[in-house]
């Protein structure tokens, strides 16, 4: 608009130089021309604009009505006496967090933190990101509705994103907003994404970075935790006894039901193969005073509980004591020991 004004402005100091050179016979008549050719040029960039990828123009009226809109990269013709609004369509970021300095840029801005109540009352203060595009086709609505797309940013934008985070948050309890801000955050994108909606914007991304609660708060909620903590770790180590409990229980009954089968198997006649097999692999034969000396009559199974006999299996005395032991179920346990000249070994 600019440029048009100057351009009327030198056409009519051109015009008048030369009415009143040719006023004055018609001398220096060609010096009004030159303004005039610098009007005409100054015409150019006032009927030409661009647009960069991202941008949409509105054109407006010199009176202020519009006169329709452009959303293609490029250059772009218009009427000199057309003034063009152009609004970011993408890449729009408002950041609201801790004691920042308002600043807006287009369809971004900065500011302060969000203070909000939750549902139990409780006040906390919350750093958000949101980033939103422009459907272009709305671009003349918004500049007939706020004007500049600054003037949009600053009006509505902003200030909606603080009613909408501090409606969700009287939704959600204090446990909630500490432990789970993502909840939070997926509500607040909701809300707004059905809200901006209708006027042709669409929320790209929601980002709730901190969620900051007074120190008594934070405080009343760590001893909570770590009570909850320690009652689950109680908890956890009964059900821990419980299986080693229970393992032990399994383990007992397999051996006690191994014990079984394998007494059950051992008859008479099974005992008697054993002492006999035993007898001929035997180095030495040791019979001590503590011990009777076993019946000569293999059929007499009355003395089999109190037999008592040492066994020194050549290189391996300990062997045979754990081999003899396996028979205990029927046989007194013997008393294993290594070779002791004192007990009155005799040959066999």
């Amino acid at each position: 608009m600019i440029w048009f004004i100057l351009a009327v402005i030198l056409l009519l100091i051109g015009v008048g130089m030369i009415a009143v050179a040719l006023a004055n016979g018609g001398d220096g008549a060609g010096f009004g021309f030159i303004p005039i050719i610098v009007a005409a040029l100054l015409m150019i960039p006032a009927c030409l604009y661009s647009l960069d990828v991202g941008e949409v123009a509105v054109i407006r009226n010199m009176g202020g009505s519009v006169a329709g809109h452009a959303e293609n990269a490029g250059f772009h013709a218009k009427a000199p006496w057309q003034s063009v609004i152009k609004y970011d369509t993408r890449n729009n970021l408002i950041n609201f967090f801790k004691d920042t300095d308002y600043k807006y840029d287009g369809g971004s801005a900065e500011g302060k933190e969000i203070t909000v109540n939750d549902r139990s009352g409780a006040s906390a203060n919350i750093d958000i990101q949101v980033n939103y595009s422009l459907e272009p086709s709305a671009a003349e609505m918004l500049y007939s509705e706020y004007g500049k797309q600054t003037t949009f940013t600053q009006n509505y934008i902003g200030n909606d994103l603080r009613s909408v985070a501090r409606e969700t948050s009287g939704k959600f309890d204090t446990i909630t907003m500490l432990t789970d801000r993502g909840k939070y955050t997926k509500a607040v994108q909701d809300a707004l994404t059905s809200k901006w909606k209708s006027i042709g914007l669409t929320v790209e991304q929601v980002s709730v970075q901190d969620i900051r609660y007074p120190k008594s708060i934070t405080d009343s909620y760590a001893q909570a935790q770590a009570a909850e903590v320690a009652k689950q770790k109680a908890k956890n180590e009964q059900e821990t006894a419980k299986v080693e409990a229970e393992t032990k229980r399994i383990k007992a009954q397999g051996e006690a039901d191994a014990n079984k089968v394998l007494n059950d198997s051992l008859t008479d006649n099974v005992l008697r193969q054993h002492y006999i097999d035993a007898l001929k692999n035997a180095d030495q034969l040791i019979v001590t005073p503590e011990a009777p000396t076993p019946s000569s009559n293999p059929n007499d199974s009355s003395g089999r509980g109190s037999l008592f006999l040492y066994f020194l299996v050549r290189w391996q005395p300990s062997a045979w004591c754990r081999t003899y032991e396996a028979f205990q179920w029927s046989w007194t346990s013997p008393r294993c020991t290594g070779f002791d000249s004192r007990l009155g070994a005799q040959k066999i």
